[in-house]
């Protein structure tokens, strides 16, 4: 069985690449270990760019009519005064972007992969990989082989594709574990997100409803069992106290739920017919919400390079996606880097540089206006 293009990996990322080639006439196939399609309950944020891209693959106003667009997006830091607010208003936009249940946009993903008939291999996981003239073979768990012209990698940050193919990478802890929970409010919620950079760790607070947000607070190690160990109503209590903000009357309407943070980036994306993407090729700290929407780059940088395709040859295209893409997401990287180390460290000298630096950018619009625009169209 031959196909031009295989993916590992049939969540957000590979199931975009794999319909953006479909589109383009490519025959696509994905190998996946799930049994069936994934319906991840997590909440995340979609930018205007990441959203342009899923408006071309014809399913964003499917995801968009269940999504919470955000106007605004404030921080501060709760150990000083500093605290900094970039609107959408200010850039001449309605939103910043949206607020998307994983789930939902999955479920249009692999709706819209039947109907463009993209052979979907649910229960397989990948063994092998060896490059047959010029070709690729795969060999799956249940013993099956399948050649192909090129392979993705989009199967997360424990790539097996990164793994056989020996790409090498660069790998720490952040010394932190997120957790992660959805609260009800019974006062209405406005379109804003919010972020708290507390003595645990950055906390922030994502509406997804208008009754509804999802938690993402990222807690140092030597914190995280004394947060675990309380009861909802308790840790509650202890987020309200540590965001700083007027939020009363909540309820966790899901169990909460924790996982180690680290950071990880492959020194290349590309090896001749070969390639990763979203979090197998690069994972960031969650603090800027900007994961999902690398991983979306990634997608879109290889869907517009294949339409090149045959006349630029699928080892070119891949090297161009590449060198295209892996200086993006270093800088994201360094970034995420110098905000994790900055606002994690007590030092007294480092939290009133911090705070002065908060209430100087706040009040430089070009500034503000420069980081809005990279954020909504990385």
């Amino acid at each position: 069985m031959n196909y031009d293009v295989i993916i590992i990996g049939v969540g957000v990322v590979g199931s975009s690449v794999a319909l953006g080639l479909a589109q383009q006439g490519h025959k696509v196939a994905i190998v996946d270990k799930s049994p069936i399609p994934p319906n991840s309950p997590r909440h995340l944020s979609v930018n205007k760019k990441s959203s342009a891209f899923l408006d071309s693959l014809g399913v964003w106003e499917s995801v968009k009519s269940s999504s919470m667009p955000y106007s605004k997006i404030q921080a501060w830091d709760r150990e000083g005064t500093g605290k900094v607010e970039f609107s959408a208003k200010d850039i001449g936009e309605n939103n910043l972007g949206f607020i998307v249940r994983e789930g939902d946009l999955q479920d249009f993903l692999v709706a819209s992969l039947k109907q463009e008939r993209v052979d979907i291999f649910w229960s397989r996981e990948l063994v092998n990989i060896e490059d047959k003239e010029g070709l690729v073979e795969i060999s799956l768990n249940d013993g099956e082989k399948i050649i192909c012209s090129s392979l993705l990698g989009a199967d997360g940050i424990s790539s097996k594709v990164r793994e056989l193919c020996n790409f090498k990478i660069k790998s720490w802890s952040y010394d932190q574990q997120a957790i992660v929970g959805q609260i009800d409010s019974r006062e209405k919620l406005d379109n804003v997100i919010r972020q708290s950079f507390t003595k645990y760790g950055p906390l922030a607070l994502l509406p997804i409803n208008s009754t509804q947000m999802t938690m993402i607070w990222s807690v140092d190690n030597k914190n995280i069992q004394d947060l675990n160990e309380l009861e909802d109503d308790l840790f509650l209590e202890k987020l309200q106290q540590e965001f700083g903000g007027k939020i009363r009357e909540l309820k966790f309407s899901s169990k909460r739920f924790t996982f180690p943070l680290k950071h990880l980036t492959a020194i290349g994306f590309a090896k001749g017919r070969i390639a990763i993407l979203g979090d197998a090729a690069h994972h960031v700290h969650p603090l800027a919400g900007l994961g999902l929407n690398s991983g979306l780059g990634d997608a879109e940088s290889i869907v517009k390079l294949f339409d090149k395709y045959p006349a630029l040859k699928v080892e070119a295209i891949l090297k161009q996606y590449s060198n295209e893409r892996l200086p993006i997401n270093i800088g994201l990287a360094a970034a995420m880097e110098i905000f994790k180390r900055g606002f994690g460290n007590q030092n007294i000298w480092l939290k009133t540089l911090r705070n002065i630096t908060f209430k100087f950018v706040d009040n430089q619009q070009e500034i503000k206006n420069t980081f809005v625009k990279l954020a909504t169209t990385l």
